[in-house]
């Protein structure tokens, strides 16, 4: 491992502090990614997918001029916006049960999202490419987010 990656690294957490050697802990899988001021920290795919996928689902809502759709894009916005939103929240989760939890209820408001976007899809408020890649970035969160929840719970027993 590259020098650069030998420092300590302190990360405060709430109230508490945790200090370790960034070569006491395997990295294999993971992208490093810089930081502000110096501190590297693993790339979390399923938090800056969701995050995307939220970018894409207000400008879709904002995009969409049919009259009489604001009930389908209220619901798409908001179902569309939790996803990311219990994501995030799950990483402050104040226990396992608790983690997994957030993710579940992400993985809910994706399927509903799904809904939405195919309700529209379906009656011509938005086009196909815009349904495929909202679509197709909805798929890539439910698959980690399945994946996350079963990890999750085989972990907490």
């Amino acid at each position: 491992m590259p020098a650069a990656y030998e420092e300590r690294i302190l990360y405060h957490a709430c109230e508490a502090s945790i200090s370790y050697r960034v070569s006491d802990i395997s990295l294999k899988n993971a992208t490093i990614i810089p930081m502000k001021e110096g501190v590297f920290m693993p790339e979390n795919k399923l938090l800056d997918l969701s995050f995307k996928f939220a970018v894409t689902i207000v400008n879709l809502v904002d995009s969409v001029t049919a009259p009489k759709s604001s009930y389908m894009t209220d619901q798409l916005a908001r179902a569309g916006t939790s996803v990311g939103a219990n994501i995030h929240e799950a990483q402050y989760a104040q226990s396992k049960k608790d983690f997994v939890a957030k993710l579940e209820i992400a993985l809910k408001e994706s399927n509903k999202t799904s809904y939405w976007l195919k309700l529209m899809y379906e009656t011509k408020r938005i086009d196909t490419a815009t349904y495929q890649y909202a679509e197709k970035l909805c798929g890539n969160i439910r698959r980690l987010l399945i994946a996350s929840c079963k990890r999750a719970t085989e972990n907490a027993k």
